[in-house]
């Protein structure tokens, strides 16, 4: 399919922006129809940090890995060590450098040998020649680099990879690392850089495209001075790529999971990963610092990695975390008024909607919901009636590609059981700022005891903002509740005596900011409505914990009408469980500290129909990237395979516990979770059902 360009359809402004050779053929193409992962990065070292363990488990599932790196990443062009003398400037060796460091870690990713054989070629493009590696004894792992520089122009000024999105830079050159198969540079324009993107996407059929953060975090610093805390090549990559995956999306037939993940700023919060997790990230990190130098003989032209990471790549703080940038609950899924369950999730760029035929039956193929450009996992809110409300976070593509508008939407049941409205606009905490909308979080929602639904988001200035629906059912405005330093992830639940209850994971908001880690013990920021149908108050209450809690968090109500929040161990595979110790009562700063999964994301919960007093049933992904269920902090029970995001479980009409999941086909797949306490996994206990999506002219 090398040369065929495919219908953009993306408006008359990105069309115009487009040359002649991009407007032509009408076909759309089958879609990805086995599982395949591509990364998008900025520089080489981007997905070791940022994008593991995920990259990992992807590597290991055997399915098709390609990773395309944006820039060459030549810094200063001097390859040597921290503290070590200055060599003399070579860019295109220390270029080549890093590109061998990268082709060491994915080799040992994949088979152990970090001086596993790869063959180097050439890829050919309608934008030009591009150099593609593939490793000898997994040629499905594939390895592309694009090398856009960093330049200085006859003005004194550098030319870079943001100035390119933000059309500062017309155009911005390569530079071929030594070496390499393609001898001369070239270069490319914005719309030629998206359009390169697509074509890879299209030549390669990622079902699951992961990349780097659109919208950074904010930050201040030391002169007072406020700014993205986020390499601006991190954010540049992601928006290209978040282009190019919608044209992509719109040209293939088949389901498409995009992924975003947080850079810099993992320093920031805190570690979600455990010892074992995190000393297999390093170890490949050590690997592309060629910390193993002098133990073998390095054949690579401009040496066999990048001794200025070396074996201290931690001391900038990033590998012990990976943060999605759009997190949300693990509440996607929700019974209707009838019993029959409804599941939401984002697939190809809109928000599709799986539901069972009959209470306890099967489950209809997925039914892509109107209106493209959500971003955010889900949360679904259950109305009093049984109506059910599904909410997002969406990103409105405007005509200027530099300045989408970020909107958190909702769309609800007209009746119980029925169809689902058109969406609706609630806007963003940040008002008409348009520099802040993009720090909006992903919404989480409570229904208190008048009925009455909150939609809370975290705010630009990492505290939470709240809206609250009308008498007539629309929302007033946004208000903020205070709160500092809150990680995104915050759960919302309603007690007995049907107030609503708020947290978020937080730092503590006095303790001095250290660049390269989170300030003290990560507690819990948290807030309480006085009385049912009453506003929350802020500014809130810091809630110090005696073991660090991380987010995102889950909040769970058991047949008592006692809440239960479950959060990740700061540093450790564990899981916290903080339980009121009566219904509306207070809650303890220790939780209970159970085993846990391993992996990232937050931990469902569900108290099961006659549970009385024996604990939630937890689920969430583990070490392996599959699901991991524990009954009561039971030893945790695996269910092999690779999901994204996070799983939903629920309590069905029946009485039973369900569980569903994401796979990186797009599809919904649903089981009865297997929690026997007896020896060993019984996989085939799992019995998972997998339903596909709706495809395009089916009725």
């Amino acid at each position: 399919m090398a040369g065929v360009i495919l219908p953009l359809l993306l408006g008359a402004m990105v069309v115009r922006e487009l040359d002649a050779r991009h407007a032509t053929g009408t076909t759309r193409v089958a879609g990805p129809s086995a599982v395949a992962f591509m990364q998008v990065v900025a520089h080489p070292d981007d997905d070791l940090y940022f994008l593991n363990p995920d990259l990992l488990q992807s590597v290991r599932s055997g399915a098709p890995v390609t990773t395309v790196y944006v820039t060459a990443g030549e810094a200063n062009g001097q390859n040597v060590a921290p503290g070590r003398p200055a060599v003399a400037t070579d860019h295109a060796g220390y270029i080549a450098a890093r590109h061998a460091g990268l082709r060491r870690a994915y080799a040992q990713m994949a088979t152990g040998n970090p001086n596993a054989v790869w063959t180097r070629g050439v890829l050919p493009t309608m934008e030009g020649p591009v150099e593609s590696d593939t490793l000898g004894k997994r040629p499905n792992v594939r390895l592309v680099f694009l090398n856009t520089g960093n330049w200085r122009g006859s003005d004194g000024r550098m030319r870079r990879l943001m100035g390119l999105w933000e059309r500062r830079v017309e155009r911005l050159r390569t530079r071929p690392a030594l070496g390499s198969p393609v001898g001369k540079p070239t270069s490319y324009t914005r719309a030629e850089l998206i359009a390169q993107l697509d074509e890879l996407m299209r030549r390669f059929h990622p079902s699951v495209i992961r990349t780097l953060d659109p919208a950074p975090e904010r930050g201040t610093d030391q002169k007072g001075f406020e700014h993205r805390t986020d390499h601006p090549d991190h954010t540049a990559t992601a928006l290209m790529t978040r282009e190019a995956a919608r044209r992509y999306q719109k040209q293939v037939t088949g389901p498409v999971v995009t992924e975003y993940y947080r850079g810099y700023y993992n320093r920031h919060w805190p570690a979600n990963l455990g010892p074992g997790a995190f000393q297999a990230k390093m170890s490949f990190i050590r690997t592309y610092g060629w910390a193993d130098k002098g133990r073998f003989p390095c054949r690579e032209p401009g040496g066999c990695g990048d001794l200025r990471t070396g074996d201290s790549g931690d001391r900038n703080g990033w590998p012990q975390s990976t943060h999605p940038r759009y997190t949300g609950s693990t509440r996607w899924m929700q019974p209707q008024a009838d019993g029959r369950l409804v599941a939401f999730a984002v697939v190809s760029d809109r928000v599709t909607r799986w539901e069972q035929d009959r209470p306890g039956g099967g489950w209809r193929p997925g039914v892509p919901m109107p209106d493209p450009g959500f971003v955010s996992d889900l949360d679904v809110a259950r109305l009093p009636d049984g109506r059910l409300a599904v909410f997002g976070l969406r990103v409105l593509r405007t005509a200027a590609l530099t300045r989408p508008r970020y909107q958190i939407m909702y769309a609800r049941q007209d009746r119980p059981n029925g169809p689902f409205g058109d969406w609706r606009d609630l806007g963003n905490p940040a008002g008409s700022t348009m520099v802040r909308e993009h720090d909006a979080g992903a919404p989480v929602t409570a229904v208190d005891g008048a009925g009455r639904i909150a939609v809370f988001s975290r705010n630009s200035g990492q505290g939470v903002s709240v809206r609250y629906q009308n008498a007539d059912q629309t929302f007033g405005p946004w208000i903020d509740l205070g709160g500092r330093r809150v990680q995104d992830g915050l759960t919302a639940g309603t007690d007995a005596s049907g107030r609503i209850e708020v947290f978020g994971a937080a730092v503590p908001a006095w303790a001095e900011w250290r660049w390269n880690r989170q300030p003290g013990t990560p507690s819990l920021w948290h807030w309480r409505q006085p009385a049912s149908g009453r506003p929350l108050e802020g500014p809130g209450a810091w809630t110090p914990t005696e073991v660090g809690a991380t987010g995102p968090l889950t909040m769970v109500r058991d047949g008592r009408g006692r809440l239960s929040l479950v959060a990740r161990q700061v540093g450790g595979p564990g899981t916290l469980v903080f339980r009121q110790r009566t219904p509306d009562g207070a809650w303890p700063d220790r939780p209970v500290s159970l085993p846990g999964p391993g992996g990232v994301g937050p931990v469902g919960a569900v108290e099961p129909s006659g549970a009385a007093g024996g604990g939630p049933l937890l689920v969430g992904r583990d070490a392996s990237g599959g699901v991991g269920v524990s009954a009561g902090g039971a030893r945790w029970q695996d269910a092999p395979g690779l999901f994204m995001h996070a799983p939903a479980t629920v309590v069905d009409g029946q009485g039973g516990v369900v569980t569903a999941v994401l796979d990186p086909l797009g599809r919904l797949r649903v089981t009865r979770p297997y929690t026997s306490s007896g020896s060993g996994v019984d996989t085939a206990r799992w019995q998972w059902q997998t339903v596909g999506v709706r495809a395009p002219g089916d009725s």
